[in-house]
């Protein structure tokens, strides 16, 4: 399950008492272990709870009611495709056989000028990292960085390689079995590199 930390502030002027969920709607498969009530949460107060959601490796959203003794509002928690996994680390060996076997259907690779402040390594590293849950994968090359990770649900293999050339351009290539998990990752780092 992907943890997800809500924090409450009770910006009203009485107590709130009773803060829970109801009303759970997921799509097929995903799972949600819901957080402990909230007995009172006092006038200007802040409250933390944790709670778990199997996106079962899907970008949908989990819709449930937040419920006071009063009133209800309508919560939706979408997950960006980076959170749906978990950092693995890999020998620079054991990453090239998995990228071995997840070509093909399995690759998406696409060509980007790097924004002139993501043009080191570090920065690179940064970025990816920020976007994607992935740990860095050691690489004897310093035009290329490698990170790689699992999907929190089925466990399927993320790899993610950076290859940069002169002048900012680089090529992202994303290897994964879940196409549409593939798919929305190449836009987000995507997104971060160039920004």
């Amino acid at each position: 399950m992907v943890a997800v930390q809500m924090q409450f502030t009770n910006n009203s002027t009485s107590n709130t008492k009773n803060l829970h969920m109801e009303d759970v709607k997921l799509q097929s498969g995903m799972r949600v272990k819901e957080f402990p009530e909230i007995e009172l949460l006092p006038a200007g107060e802040t409250a933390t709870a944790v709670m778990g959601i199997d996106f079962c490796d899907s970008t949908q959203a989990a819709n449930f009611q937040l419920c006071t003794h009063t009133r209800k509002f309508f919560v939706s928690i979408q997950p960006p495709v980076g959170e749906l996994m978990r950092p693995v680390f890999l020998t620079e060996n054991e990453f090239k056989k998995e990228q071995g076997q997840l070509m093909g259907m399995n690759e998406i690779t696409e060509k980007l000028t790097l924004d002139t402040k993501c043009r080191n390594e570090h920065v690179i590293v940064q970025r990816v990292t920020t976007a994607a849950n992935l740990s860095r994968v050691p690489c004897g090359s310093d035009q290329e960085c490698r990170f790689a990770g699992r999907t929190v649900t089925s466990g399927s293999l993320v790899l993610v390689t950076v290859a940069t050339r002169e002048e900012g351009a680089a090529q992202l290539t994303v290897n994964c079995e879940k196409m549409v998990i593939g798919t929305m990752l190449v836009k987000d780092i995507l997104l971060a590199l160039t920004q």
